[in-house]
C-alpha cells in the first residue's frame, strides 16, 4: 500500500509548486468570464437607498432543481397567507 499524504503535506507540496498569475488590465465589456485581482468598489451608492425589487422565492428544497410556478406573493419578514405546496414557489418582496 502507498503511503498516504496528510492534508498539510499535500497542500505543502501543491504550494510549493506553484507561482501566482500575473494580472491584466482590460476593458470593462472584456471581462466577462474572467476573475478580478482586486476588490471592486463603487464609487457611489445607487440606488442612494436601499431597495430591491424582488428579494427572492420561498421553494420546498425537496422540488429543486426544477421550474416552479409562482402562485403568491409575501412581504419579506411577514407571513404568507398560506403555507406553500408542493411544487410551488412564492415570491418574496
Amino acid at each position: 500500500m502507498t503511503d498516504l499524504l496528510t492534508l498539510e503535506e499535500a497542500q505543502e507540496r501543491v504550494l510549493a509548486r506553484v507561482r501566482p498569475l500575473s494580472s491584466q488590465s482590460v476593458a470593462t465589456r472584456d471581462a466577462a468570464g474572467r476573475v478580478a485581482a482586486e476588490d471592486v468598489r463603487a464609487l457611489v451608492d445607487l440606488p442612494p437607498f436601499r431597495s430591491s425589487a424582488m428579494d427572492g422565492f420561498a421553494v420546498r428544497a425537496a422540488d429543486l432543481p426544477g421550474t416552479l410556478p409562482i402562485v403568491g406573493r409575501v412581504a419579506a419578514g411577514r407571513p404568507a397567507a398560506r403555507p406553500l405546496g408542493p411544487g410551488e414557489a412564492m415570491e418574496i418582496s
